[in-house]
């Protein structure tokens, strides 16, 4: 079983590594492989390197300390309530540890944190293509509420 714990700055080289596998799972015909990983370590940039007030970040590791992945989520506003809720911009695992339980582990550990901040619901994106993690999150009880759709015009 995975050991869960905040992520400190030395972290931070192993969560970026992962850039390559949250691209990698956008099958996006409009976005060339370039414009969607450059996307990616910006957004994971922005996220990580400056986190909003209240975010966490969490890394999952095995008994001999070998870094499986990592989940961040944030404070969001929900646009149905206005009330303060739970978002998970970032999560993914190493590809050694795909399939062995870690992103269901760091899952249960940032729910977890969400009640204890007293927030009523948690939410996420997935890549629309990403037919496992769509199944994974649906396993896990989440379920789609907006899609947003997009049209290349060039």
């Amino acid at each position: 079983m995975p050991h869960i714990r905040p992520a400190t700055s030395a972290d931070l080289p192993f969560i970026h590594s992962l850039a390559p596998r949250l691209a990698g799972v956008a099958d996006l015909p409009w976005r060339s492989a370039d414009e969607v990983m450059r996307f990616q370590r910006s957004f994971m940039h922005e996220t990580l390197e400056a986190p909003k007030p209240g975010a966490v970040t969490l890394v999952a590791e095995d008994e001999a300390g070998t870094k499986l992945g990592f989940v961040h989520a944030e404070p969001m506003l929900d646009i149905f309530t206005d009330n303060l809720a739970a978002y998970i911009p970032l999560l993914a695992v190493a590809e050694a540890a795909e399939g062995h339980g870690a992103a269901k582990v760091l899952m249960a550990a940032v729910e977890d944190w969400a009640r204890r901040q007293g927030y009523a619901s948690l939410s996420l994106d997935v890549f629309a293509s990403n037919s496992r993690g769509r199944a994974f999150y649906e396993r896990q009880g989440y379920g789609e509420e907006t899609l947003r759709l997009v049209k290349d015009i060039r």
